[in-house]
């Protein structure tokens, strides 16, 4: 297991301090996690309504 945290102290010493994106990061994400929403549409895994693209986005987080 103490490789895992170690991992996680790495991981997290090369993240922005203060754990911020930039705008394009944020831009990027938003944009793919739109892309998978209608992807999931499209395969019918979901149906396109208001509360199930809230509940997308909530579990979805950037």
């Amino acid at each position: 297991m103490f490789g895992f945290a170690g991992l996680q102290v790495k991981m997290s010493q090369t993240l922005i301090p203060g754990g911020w994106m930039d705008h394009d990061e944020k831009a990027c994400r938003r944009q793919a996690r739109d892309a998978e929403w209608k992807f999931r549409v499209s395969k019918g895994y979901e149906k396109d309504t208001f509360w199930n693209r809230v509940k997308f986005n909530m579990t979805h987080k950037d």
